[in-house]
């Protein structure tokens, strides 16, 4: 899994997430905001974490 393109597309996203959850702790005013996103980035780490250990 590692270096496959699905790879490459779940980090691009996770960055982009990580990325959008330091921008809407500094700008938005509700802090749920903040954890739906950055749980979501969470989440797809995870995920992305559990594809590369259950694929080799």
């Amino acid at each position: 899994m590692r270096g496959s393109k699905l790879d490459e597309i779940m980090t691009l996203v996770f960055l982009l997430l990580a990325v959008a959850s330091v921008v809407v702790v500094f700008v938005a005013n509700n802090r749920s905001m903040f954890l739906y996103v950055a749980g979501a980035a969470i989440v797809l780490r995870i995920i992305q974490y559990a594809l590369r250990f259950f694929k080799r």
